[in-house]
Order: structure tokens, then sequence, then C-alpha cells
């Protein structure tokens, strides 16, 4: 039913974005290799089924010691993956291929969300068609092999169904998979997802506690506390091995080093890719207020970093304030997303989707011509603020900003729409008031 009502124009435009999309995958990946993140966790699953445990070699130290830097569940498959005989590079391409699924069911689920909140049916294919084009999507995210390529699309699927709850819609038990299936594996590939999620889901609970109909209240507290339940029965043997390797329940060992680098007195609100470079100030600074940070194992060195950034805040709050104001600049600025350099040109692009939202959001928050929020406006945008929030608490991490990327794009559009629908219904009111 879904696909019989996409206009037969869309099909071939969808096939032309996704032969590009898989000709910049392999284009620029014709190794098949993984990003450098996988890469560390595909040594650590090859170091598990050599009977040496959850390790990898640190380059500084010069010997193996436990690992639980990135997410484990990634590891989990890959052990998975090799005890099946099956080569690494048929995952890379099976990865490819799940991300340009991915992909389609993104754009089309764009294009329904703009349905929803009031756009025709051309306007929002062509609001889907923005964001299949927009520069992180098609290249500086999508064209690499990342698993935020499945991830977001999924989230757009999930902020999709929880608006058409609110809006009345019933919850049926295929929704109510896809919704926890799209929850549980976007944040058991991504952990920072958690953060992501639950704000989406308080906002959507603050919203369905205002609908006068019990029912929907009830199975709006269901729904969130299924999410909740999956996501805990998904990270208990993440939560068990890293207990078991560190003596603490705890789904990585990575946030007291980003915090860290979010809160010290050389940070720039962006990832600092000499952090572990000891010629460099931010080391330097880090290990005279750390002295034996050498004999630490990586769960302590993470607490240990996580104190330091604390104590930092503490004692420089003016230097704090200036660092949240130089950080949501970063994250607003028309930067995107890249692997192996301090930053990328301006995309002029990703600048006019920037100045579209501000002005939709000062439009909107002055009340020009009649415009205000919509209730729904706040599931929209609860991934920006989300991604924002992340930013100040740690650094501006383009690769989070990505899932705000599509309340930046979507918001204005839904805003122009209001507007002409305002300025229709004001010249028709004139119209009828003056005689002819």
């Amino acid at each position: 039913m879904v696909l019989r009502s996409i206009p037969r124009f869309i099909w071939p435009l969808a096939a032309l974005l996704l032969l590009v999309r898989l000709a910049l995958n392999l284009g620029l990946n014709p190794g098949l290799e993984w990003n450098y993140d996988e890469r560390r966790n595909g040594r650590i699953a090859d170091n598990y089924l050599a009977g040496r445990g959850y390790v990898s070699i640190d380059p500084e130290r010069k010997q193996l010691r436990p690992d639980s830097f990135h997410a484990s569940f990634p590891v989990f498959v890959y052990v998975g993956w090799s005890r099946a005989g099956l080569p690494r590079h048929y995952f890379t391409l099976l990865v490819y291929a799940l991300a340009a699924g991915c992909y389609l069911v993104g754009g089309l689920y764009v294009q329904r969300t703009l349905r929803y909140f009031g756009l025709p049916p051309r306007a929002a294919w062509a609001g889907a068609g923005l964001w299949a084009v927009s520069p992180g999507v098609v290249y500086y995210v999508g064209a690499f092999w990342w698993y935020e390529n499945i991830a977001l699309p999924l989230l757009i699927v999930v902020v999709y169904k929880l608006l058409r709850l609110h809006g009345g819609r019933r919850l049926l038990p295929p929704d109510a998979a896809i919704i926890l299936g799209a929850v549980v594996l976007s944040c058991l590939l991504r952990g920072y997802l958690l953060a992501v999620y639950g704000a989406v889901f308080a906002v959507f609970l603050v919203l369905m506690m205002r609908r006068p109909a019990a029912g929907q209240r009830r199975t709006a507290w269901g729904l969130a506390l299924g999410v909740a339940l999956a996501l805990g029965v998904a990270h208990g043997p993440i939560l068990l091995k890293n207990y078991r390797q560190f003596g603490a329940y705890t789904l990585s060992n990575q946030a007291g080093f980003e915090l860290l680098q979010g809160h010290n007195p050389v940070a720039q609100g962006r990832f600092m890719f000499d952090w572990n470079d000891r010629t460099a100030p931010f080391d330097q600074y880090v290990r005279a207020a750390i002295p034996n940070l050498d004999s630490l194992n990586q769960y302590q060195e993470s607490q240990a970093r996580a104190h330091l950034a604390r104590q930092w805040v503490a004692t420089h709050l003016l230097e704090e304030v200036k660092l949240w104001g130089r950080k949501t600049l970063l994250f607003f600025s028309p930067e995107n997303f890249v692997a192996d350099a301090p930053r990328t040109p301006w995309s002029p692009f990703t600048a006019l989707v920037h100045l579209a939202f501000f002005a939709a959001l000062l439009l909107t928050v002055i009340g020009y011509r009649g415009l205000r929020f919509a209730a729904s406006d706040a599931l929209l945008l609860a991934p920006l603020l989300a991604a924002w929030l992340l930013s100040l608490v740690f650094f501006v991490g383009f690769r989070w900003r990505f899932f705000a990327e599509p309340a930046l794009l979507l918001f204005p559009l839904i805003v122009a729409q209001r507007l002409w629908v305002q300025l229709q219904r004001q010249r028709a009111a004139r119209g009828i008031a003056t005689p002819p």
C-alpha cells in the first residue's frame, strides 16, 4: 500500500540517488575497509577469539589492555561473524546494503513527516529530495562506512510514528515492533543515541499526558516502558562484560575521556585530534593533574578524567559559560563531519539550511502573521535539542549533530507552509470583507 502511493516519477530519481550513493561508498572505499573505530573493535574481537579476552594493544604502553572504549555490541557481532567463517569484507558490503536501504526508507519517511505537518505531496517529496542530497547524508557521513547511516533513518521513522500516535493513531503491533527494534538497534550501535531517544520519549510522554483520552496515555506509557525494558535487556550482556573487565557496570569507558576533551583550559569546543599527543598542551595538562595516569586501567582513567573535567568546570565558571557559547556557534556553523581532519570548509547548503531554520524560529517566536508553535513541533525538534545538549556536555561532534539535521531542514519547510496557509487565509478574509 505504501509503495503503491509513491508517484511514478519518484522511482527513477530514487534509483539514481541510490546509485550515486553506492558509487561513492565503493569508490571511496575500494578495499572495503572498516572505519577506524570499528577496526579497533575488530582487533578486540580477534583477540577475544584468540583467547586473550576483550583487549587491544595500547599504543602508548605497548601492551595488551582490557578495552571497552567504544560500543561493545559491534564486538559481539564481529565475534559471531568470524565464528561463522565469513570474510570481513562481506560485512562491509552488508552494512553498505543496509545503509542504502535505510537511505531510501529515510527519504520516504521524511516525505511522510512533511505530509503529516500539512505540506502538499509535491512539496513534501521536494523536501525528501533535499534531505537525500544534503551534504551529511549524501557525502560527509553517508558516503562512508558509519553506523549513523543506519541509525539516522531509523530515528526519522520512530519520530514519524510517535507523531502519528500523538495525532491520535492507534498503536498497532507492527508499529510497536518497528519502534522497539529501531530504538534498540540504534542505541546498541551508537551509545549516545540513548540520550537522543531519552529526549524524544520524554517529550512524547509530556505531550501524550496532555491528551484527554486515558487510553492514549496508557498506550504512551506502555510503549515507553517497553522500550526501556528492551533497552535494559539488550544492554545486559554489555554491562555484565564490562563488570567482569573493570568491576563496574558501565556501557563504555569513553564518556570520561570525551568529557575532559570538552572542559579543560585549551578546549575549543570541538574534537581534539592531538588529545593523546605527549607534546601537546592538553596531554601535558592531563598528566600534570593525574600523575599516576599510566598506572590506571581504562575505566579508572575514564573516571579520573571525568573528575578532572568536573573540577575544572567548578573552578572556571566564566570560562565554561564562554565555552558553551563557542560550542553553540560551532554546532550551528555550516561545517560537516570529516573523519581525518580538524574541520571542513563551510558548506553553502548547510549554511542556507541553518539560516532558514533560525529565520523560521524567529518568525514563529514573534508570531509573524499569526505563526505559532504546534505541540508536535516539540517532538520534531527533540533530537536537535538532545544533540545540542550533548555538544555542551562534551564537545561538538558533527556525527551526533547528524541526528539534528533532519529537524534543521524540515522545520523551515513546515513554517513556510504554515506562513503560506496564513497568507492565503488573510487574503481570503480581505476578499470577503471587501465589497465588489
